[in-house]
Parts: structure tokens; sequence; C-alpha cells
């Protein structure tokens, strides 16, 4: 795997870090997370989109046309997911996005929304709702979701809320999409804030493509937990076959620091 600190090539595949909360100058940084996927002979897939328009001009310094994007795959409905969609609709391009029913949901942690005004963008793609658990989006590139919850020390923060059929209830994320792509040797994970846990969706990708897991990237959302639970989360992973593991976004410090001597 050769990476710099933007840009991972592995295999047929390259992953490009178009946002993220911390990236080096020049390139611009903000509390989201979006990845570039580009194989080899298939289309180009961008996962997840930021919040503003950073993953834009992102693109544009190292030299990324998204243009070439053909389909948009959605984690979840949150701001910093979702948000950098509306600034995709002066391309002139209705792009195929890939998302759950649940996506569109008002979102809220605490009082707070933390969604986005879906209304507006409505008209400008072609929205795929998932209703498999595995997705086929090109001939090697899959999104699953949303993993099986089997434990209790990895359940969503209860803070997360959602309306749905006119009330206010605990969001559980049952639109979470994971990314994969599937090589001969292996596979790469890509997460986008890893609500349902990051140990649920590396077991849910072990179980349904049956191979290693060459490189686990993207955000794991342990940014607020306890050392207790990074420790278990680390010492869980570490027990799996995982080759490299990249946090990225909502991971924290704590977990990098304490995964960093699996990180290239």
């Amino acid at each position: 795997m050769q990476t710099n600190s933007s840009s991972i090539a592995l295999g047929s595949s390259v992953l490009t870090i178009l946002c993220d909360d911390i990236l080096q100058p020049p390139l611009h940084s903000e509390h989201g997370f979006s990845l570039l996927v580009e194989k080899a002979g298939e289309p180009t897939v961008l996962f997840d989109t930021g919040t503003t328009d950073v993953f834009i001009k992102n693109s544009s310094i190292l030299g990324k046309d998204l243009t070439k994007v053909e389909y948009i795959v959605i984690s979840h409905g949150h701001y910093d997911h979702a948000g950098g969609l509306k600034y995709l609709t002066s391309l002139g391009k209705k792009i195929k996005v890939y998302l759950r029913k649940d996506a569109f949901l008002p979102k809220h942690s605490g009082e707070r929304f933390t969604g986005i005004d879906w209304e507006a963008i409505k008209d400008a793609f072609e929205f795929l709702i998932a209703k498999d658990k595995l997705i086929k989006i090109t001939n090697s590139i899959y999104a699953f979701g949303p993993a099986w919850i089997r434990n209790k020390f990895e359940e969503p923060d209860p803070n997360f809320q959602i309306i749905k059929h006119n009330e206010r209830v605990r969001d559980f994320f049952e639109e979470e999409l994971n990314l994969v792509i599937d090589e001969d040797d292996g596979i790469i994970l890509i997460t986008g804030c890893a609500h349902r846990g990051v140990i649920n969706i590396v077991q849910d990708a072990l179980e349904l493509f049956n191979k290693k897991i060459k490189l686990l990237i993207g955000g794991f959302h342990l940014y607020k937990s306890s050392e207790e639970k990074i420790d278990k989360v680390v010492s869980i992973l570490k027990s799996l076959p995982i080759e490299q593991i990249i946090p990225l976004h909502c991971s924290g410090q704590l977990v990098k620091k304490k995964l960093s001597g699996q990180i290239v």
C-alpha cells in the first residue's frame, strides 16, 4: 500500500480523502467525511460528501475530476456526510445516489438539528433507495448495512434522535451504509461514522465476504468514548484479520494513538 496525506493506492484501487477533520495544507479541513474511490476499469464512486463544498475544493487541488463520478453512496443522513450534496448540483449531471430511506428522516443530537434539507435537492439527483443488506454498486464495489448490533457496548449514542411517524425516537442508524471494495486477496472496508459500532461493521463484512480486510478506513465515532471502551475496541480490532487500520473523522485522537502501530 502506498499512501500520502490524502491518497492511498492499494491493489487496483486508489482512495482519495476529499474531506476530513484534519488534512494537511494546502487542503481544506472541516468536520465531515468524503472519500473518492477510483478502481481500474470501473465507474468512479464517491462515499459521502462532507458538510460543505470542502470536498469539491480539495478535489480541485488534488486534480480529481468529480464529473467522472457515476455513483454516490451516503452512509447516513447527518449533515457532515450528506451536507455537501447540494454543492454538486452545479455539475449539471444527475448522479445516482445510493442511500436508505431513513436517511431522509429529520435527525437531531439533543435539541440540535443534524440532518440536511433533502427537499431542496430532491430533483437534482437520481436517488436509489437501498433495500437489501448487500448492494452491488459496480463490479467489485459494494455497499452494505445496517450492521447487526451484536454487543451492548457499541450501541449508538442515545443523544441521537430522529422524527419518525411524527414522534421523536432514539436513532439506531438503521440507514447506515458502509462501502466495500472486493479485491482478489481481501477487501477494503470504508466506514462513514460507524454509529452502529466499528466492531459490528467489521464482523458483518468478514461474514459477508469471507475474506481478510486489507484496509479498514473511515470514521469510528469514538472521539467521546471512554478509554475503557476504546481499549476494548482496539483489542478486538487487533484480534481480527485486518492488515491496516486508518481512523479518520470522528474516531478521535486517542484511538489513533492506540492504533498507531497499524497505521501506514
